[in-house]
């Protein structure tokens, strides 16, 4: 996926919350807690969010006691689906 098209779906899952999707559906309950601080955390979030994802992925990850490459298989998951 090229990098603006990745930016684009990133900005549009900004906006919503995580969809009960068959991906999500797969996650851990702790996991899908990490992922609704994620999406929660994006939609406070200020300016360029491609420079801050990295770190709030981070911070849910161990706010919940998981796996931060959970969490990016998850993402990488569902923008390519």
């Amino acid at each position: 996926m090229m990098f603006q098209q990745f930016k684009t779906k990133l900005v549009e899952q900004k906006i919503d919350s995580p969809k009960e999707t068959a991906e999500f559906k797969k996650l851990s309950p702790s996991e899908k807690m990490a992922v609704k601080d994620i999406y929660a955390m994006l939609g406070t979030t200020k300016g360029d969010i491609i420079s801050k994802i990295d770190g709030i992925i981070k911070q849910a990850a161990k706010k919940r006691n998981v796996k931060v490459s959970r969490i990016e298989d998850y993402i990488d998951n569902e923008i390519l689906s």
